[in-house]
């Protein structure tokens, strides 16, 4: 006789129902518990802004900034007005520069040595460098394999490096760099226009598939009266004319043609007070992704450099890249960086010095000028049987003597609050050198230290900027007041 499965029911139907009620009571639990804890942890958490994005340095910290890193050659230790510099650039707590051409290892890369050799790398550790940009007008000059080898060998050198990368989110991303004191990150970019030379168009990323640099562009404006608008104008209506002389004319003049600008031969003009002037607008999705970094990266370190590449004149009537006066799209930006989270704004680029601002108790340094600046070997020695003398280019020493000045810059922050900026002058080569030497930095004489210096006076009052000159070194005592 077959015996009944159910005859022990009761015991195990009673064992599984209590495991059953069991797992039902500790589901509904883990669920009430799971819910709770989820609507907690799904809740954005709150962040005090200004905190996030305020300088988080408390000890006693000095920052330093170069321009541009244009090495062809070895330096070494350099003369005693180098080893002067080089000195103040190891001793601050973090030291910035632009690493402007590739650096190439020709032994695993074959390619145009635009920039410097792989022993470039060990003269920017001489000098302390630390943290560097690489977007500028020779990011490009060996191709995408030289921008990658570039920063492969910043990399083994530990030397931080921000501005260029796989695709536009790698090179517009800040990078951090530690110090005992604190993080220190980086935001590097170049500013590019349709009249830049070399064409624009080879060193930005036009998707964020395409390897390159992070991008600032901007379009300029020539700055013309009222008057002269209406009689370009003019010009443009004789020009359009003859719109029906070819098959496929370009469009035809738009009916909300705003009264006071003109894009007219490939030129765009601005009615303004000052003609001559040239005036700038900036792109607003570059600069909305250029300030999400900003924001990004300052909540994730502790101090904020923001650094530019720029080469945009004020004026239409001056020789390119020879320009002390400040763009005004350059103001904008820094400010609009500091109002993110920047603690620091550098520029370079243009070959001259620019003035310096303190805005909201942040330094601004609107042009350092170059550091190093090497150049090619002259023509005039290296073929000396009737070969033409050199003019402009890369000779050597064909410059004008205000792209030799420079400065090395300093900014001090105590408890977290900026109480000093220092403006060492530097000579690259103002005096005639011998080739071997010219574009190597060095601490200038006293006579041309103070006219670099009176030079940045001038240049900073605008800005409302007093610089003491004590000792050769050009002074900002911050007060709370110009932290306003």
């Amino acid at each position: 006789m077959m015996k009944n499965p159910m005859m022990k029911a009761p015991k195990t139907w009673a064992s599984l129902a209590l495991i059953v009620a069991g797992a039902l009571l500790t589901g509904v639990l883990l669920r009430g518990q799971g819910a709770a804890m989820g609507d907690a942890l799904l809740q954005p958490m709150t962040h005090d802004v200004a905190k996030e994005l305020a300088m988080k340095i408390t000890e006693p910290f000095t920052f330093a900034a170069v321009g541009d890193i244009i090495i062809r050659r070895p330096v070494g230790t350099g003369d005693a007005g180098y080893q002067a510099l080089t000195k103040i650039m190891r001793d601050a707590d973090m030291t910035y520069a632009n690493m402007e051409g590739p650096l190439l290892d020709e032994a695993t890369f074959r390619g145009p040595l635009a920039g410097g050799p792989k022993s470039v790398v060990d003269e920017l550790k001489i000098m302390g460098v630390r943290i560097m940009t690489t977007a500028n007008n020779h990011t490009m000059d060996s191709g995408d394999e030289g921008m990658f080898e570039t920063n492969r060998l910043l990399d083994e050198a530990g030397i931080v490096h921000a501005g260029s990368g796989r695709n536009l989110a790698d090179a517009r991303e800040a990078r951090i760099a530690a110090t005992k004191k604190g993080t220190v990150a980086a935001i590097g970019m170049y500013s590019i226009d349709a009249s830049n030379s070399p064409e624009p168009s080879r060193y930005f990323n036009a998707t964020n598939n395409k390897a390159g640099l992070n991008p600032l562009r901007v379009n300029p404006f020539n700055v013309v009266t009222a008057e002269q608008m209406q009689a370009l104008k003019r010009i443009r209506d004789s020009v359009y004319a003859r719109r029906g002389e070819v098959t496929v004319p370009v469009a035809p003049i738009s009916p909300n043609e705003p009264a006071d600008r003109l894009q007219l031969f490939r030129a765009a003009y601005k009615v303004g007070t000052q003609p001559g002037n040239l005036t700038y607008e900036i792109d607003q999705n570059d600069l909305r992704g250029i300030v999400a970094s900003v924001r990004t990266g300052k909540q994730l370190a502790d101090f904020m450099i923001v650094a530019i590449h720029c080469h945009q004149n004020s004026f239409a009537f001056q020789a390119y890249s020879h320009d002390n006066q400040t763009p005004d799209f350059l103001i904008q930006l820094a400010h609009t960086v500091i109002d993110n989270g920047a603690d620091v704004f550098v520029g370079h680029g243009v070959h001259t010095l620019r003035g310096v601002e303190i805005y909201k108790g942040k330094p601004i340094f609107y042009g350092v000028s170059n550091f190093f600046y090497h150049q090619d070997a002259s023509q005039d020695v290296v073929n000396p049987n009737g070969a033409p003398p050199v003019s402009s280019g890369a000779g050597a020493q064909t410059h004008q003597p205000d792209n030799m000045e420079a400065l090395l810059a300093t900014a001090r922050f105590e408890g977290g609050k900026l109480v000093e900026a220092r403006l060492h002058p530097v000579d690259i080569g103002i005096e005639r050198r011998t080739t071997s030497k010219a574009g190597n930095p060095t601490t200038p004489t006293p006579e041309i230290s103070r006219r670099i210096l009176e030079k940045v006076q001038t240049l900073s009052k605008p800005f409302g900027t007093t610089i003491a000159i004590e000792n050769g070194v050009g002074v900002i005592r911050v007060t709370p007041a110009s932290t306003q």
